[in-house]
């Protein structure tokens, strides 16, 4: 009995497939059609990507960093259209564009997609969108973790550039003149020690008597103190210098951690870029191949209705004869 079900079934499958052919080449060629229609005067879009993530929003008493956003922060700020308002203004691109959120492998990342017909322009408006979202959140005061953080790297900030102006201004121009001087004062001291000594040789040339003796002996006494003068003086004008140095690295020091506040500073935001926007090398829609086979199926499954239905109404006619 289920067998002779299931042999009838097949051949009723078969009887409407060789009464239906027609139809059903008729609507895949129909659908297929349409297809080549659309493929042809649809507009090729290319695919802008960008990964972000949640970002610092705040730095402990160590420097650690808080991130107050979590992954499906992110998600939400897309899928609850949040990020329009970042859009660039230009003509109506905050109510033709849509971000497209997708989280990453890592379950840390998001990536958002832009499809837009020129990749350039898809670009510009991905890094204009980032810039704004960096912008707002650091001078808007709408994240108060940000604020409190902003405030105190602020504050340190102005110190440091308090200390490195005492440094440039006070510190070290008082030291350039300690050290000229010495350096003035000793080069006098060299020069009347070459003086002395020159005087010194000229004597010792000389025919010895009672009172040339006396003389060089003044003189031998003035070489010995000017040399003792000399050495203290250039083991303080080294010391000075060492201090110079010492003054220097203090100074890149300052502006070293500065550079570190700055970066510090810039990287508070609750959307951080971690790979910046990169269009594809090839239209990404429309999809082609997926069109075609889309229509071929529309075509098959449409021309086996209507083949069904033609069939039907053709048995009724014969059935009322």
């Amino acid at each position: 009995m289920q067998k002779d079900a299931s042999r009838s079934f097949v051949m009723d499958l078969m009887d409407l497939v060789v009464y239906a052919w027609k139809y059903l080449v008729l609507c895949i060629v129909v659908c297929l059609a349409a297809a080549v229609l659309y493929l042809w005067k649809a507009t090729p879009l290319y695919a802008v990507k960008m990964q972000v993530r949640p970002g610092i929003t705040a730095f402990d008493e160590t420097g650690k960093e808080i991130r107050s956003w979590n992954v499906g922060d992110v998600m939400d700020f897309f899928r609850q259209d949040a990020y329009r308002a970042f859009l660039p203004e230009e003509g109506s691109v905050r109510r033709s564009l849509t971000l497209h959120p997708a989280q990453g492998r890592s379950a840390t990342t998001v990536t958002v997609t832009l499809y837009h017909a020129d990749p350039a322009e898809g670009v510009r408006i991905l890094r204009q969108f980032y810039e704004n979202v960096l912008q707002y959140y650091q001078t808007s005061g709408k994240e108060p973790l940000i604020a409190v953080s902003t405030k105190k790297i602020q504050e340190r900030m102005q110190a440091l550039e308090s200390l490195i102006h005492q440094v440039d201004s006070v510190e070290r121009p008082s030291l350039n003149m300690e050290i000229e001087a010495r350096k003035a004062d000793l080069l006098t001291k060299r020069q009347l020690l070459e003086s002395v000594e020159k005087r010194l040789r000229e004597i010792s040339a000389l025919k010895p008597d009672a009172n040339m003796f006396h003389v060089l002996l003044e003189h031998e006494s003035m070489v010995k103190t000017l040399r003792n003068e000399i050495a203290e003086e250039s083991q303080v004008l080294a010391s000075l210098q060492l201090a110079r140095d010492a003054l220097d690295m203090k100074k890149r020091r300052f502006e070293a951690e500065m550079a570190l506040e700055r970066q510090k500073l810039a990287s508070l935001v609750p959307l951080e870029q971690v790979v910046p926007p990169v269009a594809g090398p090839s239209p990404v829609r429309p999809q082609k191949k997926w069109h075609v086979v889309g229509a071929v199926m529309a075509g098959s499954f449409l021309g086996l209705l209507l083949g069904l239905g033609m069939r039907e109404r053709h048995f009724r006619k014969t059935t009322l004869r």
